[in-house]
């Protein structure tokens, strides 16, 4: 209902934070037509260390998990650590936002860049169309294939 600055942190995208295992056997679980709210975060530190998170806002989680991916996203997800390893999923304005605005992250991550196109059908799977509307729409919203390997 209000203009929201640059940099300024809007929600958290909360939920549970599940194990790799865990991710696997909700995704392999989910019907094609049924939301898929996993998120996989990998940090990097050095050349041979990532850190894996999975975080799924299905069952407990919070308004973060009613943002819609975008190719033009206005908002960036940063993890954030208070008192704890376990990250926190911070979800900032990348861009002065207007009031009414529809609040938009890209689901792969990504926020600035140039989106890569994607096939619409990898591994068998049908890829989930993205409706952004965008320029620069890639046709499909991102997929984190590591999680079905």
């Amino acid at each position: 209902m209000e203009e929201i600055s640059r940099g300024m942190f809007v929600c958290e995208y909360a939920g549970e934070v599940i194990s790799f295992a865990e991710a696997k056997r909700r995704q392999f679980g989910k019907r094609t037509e049924e939301n898929n709210y996993i998120i996989a975060i990998r940090e990097h530190a050095g050349t041979s260390s990532i850190t894996e998170t999975f975080v799924d806002p299905a069952q407990v989680g919070n308004v973060g998990r009613f943002l819609n991916h975008s190719c033009t996203p206005n908002l960036y997800m940063l993890p954030v650590r208070v008192h704890s390893v376990i990250p926190r999923l911070a979800l900032f304005a990348g861009r002065d936002i207007h009031a009414q605005e529809e609040l938009t992250f890209d689901y792969s991550g990504g926020y600035g860049t140039q989106p890569a196109a994607e096939a619409p059908l990898t591994v068998g799977l049908q890829r989930k169309q993205c409706h952004c509307g965008a320029m620069n729409c890639t046709r499909f919203l991102p997929l984190d294939l590591s999680i079905l390997s």
